[in-house]
């Protein structure tokens, strides 16, 4: 790599770095607002809080990431213009291969960067938030019981526990169940809310249970151990299972029939699939988009500030469309090959203004449009 490749490498490199980070960290502080009831309505700590907001960094890192790209490229390149730094390289014997591949570089790894980010880290991250956020949800011993209170669970549910001490165990616990045509107690001295197969469920020790039977009579039954089903009380939309999001590869292109169905249909997976291996594409397009706007034509005296405007618009038009034909394809799968053909047209396009700029820059040569050197 030539002296000059260098250091184009490094003036789009840096800038880069820095937008995505500052992108990043105003992304993660609006996603942790929506997180914010896991410590005020469940009662979790900070760290827990903090996790799963950590967990969401690789999907937005991957969002974000074509729009730093186009920042970072249009940035160095207008600061390289304006100081005809890119003119003096040409001067110098430069080809605009050369001129080029520095900010094509960055693009390119940030490609790789992003098609790793998709197809391993936030399918992994997100599986380890989906786990958190469900232990969380379903922590009834958290979120619900107060030592020394009678709680409420539900209309004729009530529970008690005198201690609640570490590890979620708890010492004289009271359970009055009236449910059904008979009312049901339960006293223990030990009691510990534990998840089985079928949900969470509390492990009374050395107890009795108490019931009202039909005819007005109170039998009572002692034991040593007793499992009290807690899955009545749990919301069924908080049930774990692991979304579009949080499947690797393989699942989404491959699923059994339970996940398909799960996922609303075959087409929600496709489309996901097909996403995670054209959103990196992305990246290449906004850097030869950004390319395109300063090396269309001659340099320009009067600035870059109308074609960078153009060009940001052209970008975003060409990334909603690229959401909106994914969410398309989940309904029409045969739609999945538009996900790639948008980033590849725009990336020819962008090409072909670059390397025929004399077609694309005839207005400009006009005795009444602005100057150009020579």
């Amino acid at each position: 790599m030539k002296l000059f490749q260098r250091y184009a490498f490094r003036q789009a490199m840096l800038p880069f770095l820095t937008t995505l980070a500052a992108l990043t960290g105003l992304a993660i502080l609006t996603q942790s607002l929506s997180n914010l009831n896991l410590v005020a309505d469940r009662g979790e700590t900070l760290l827990v809080f903090l996790w799963v907001t950590i967990l969401a960094v690789p999907q937005i890192v991957a969002l974000l990431m074509p729009i730093a790209v186009f920042i970072a490229c249009a940035g160095a390149l207008n600061r390289m213009m304006s100081e005809s730094e890119l003119t003096v390289a040409a001067a110098a014997g430069l080809s605009r291969r050369e001129r080029l591949s520095p900010f094509l570089r960055v693009a390119v790894y940030a490609m790789l960067i992003n098609l790793g980010v998709n197809l391993f880290v936030q399918p992994a991250a997100y599986r380890e938030m989906r786990q958190a956020i469900y232990d969380v949800r379903t922590d009834i011993a958290a979120s619900v019981m107060r030592p020394g209170e009678f709680v409420a669970m539900g209309v004729d549910v009530t529970f008690y526990a005198r201690t609640l001490g570490e590890g979620g165990t708890m010492s004289d616990v009271f359970i009055e169940d009236g449910r059904g045509t008979a009312s049901t107690a339960y006293s223990a001295r030990q009691g510990q809310i534990v998840r089985a197969e079928r949900g969470p469920v509390m492990l009374l020790r050395n107890g009795v249970v108490s019931q009202i039977e039909e005819s007005g009579t109170l039998s009572s039954l002692t034991f040593d151990s007793y499992e009290f089903d807690l899955t009545a009380f749990i919301d069924p939309t908080d049930a774990f299972f692991f979304k579009e999001s949080d499947r690797y590869l393989p699942e989404l292109f491959s699923p059994s029939p339970g996940e398909a169905a799960r996922a609303r249909g075959r087409g929600n997976l496709l489309a996901e699939g097909h996403y995670r291996l054209a959103a990196p594409l992305y990246n290449l397009a906004f850097a030869m988009i950004a390319l395109a706007a300063f090396l269309s034509g001659p340099p320009r005296r009067t600035g870059y500030a109308r074609a960078v405007a153009l060009a940001g618009a052209c970008a975003l038009i060409v990334r909603l469309t690229g959401f909106a034909v994914q969410a398309g394809a989940a309904s029409t799968p045969e739609l999945n090959w538009l996900q790639y053909a948008i980033p590849l047209t725009a990336i020819a396009g962008a090409y072909i203004v670059i390397h025929r700029p004399m077609r694309f820059a005839a207005r400009r040569l006009s005795p009444h449009h602005e100057g150009v050197t020579a």
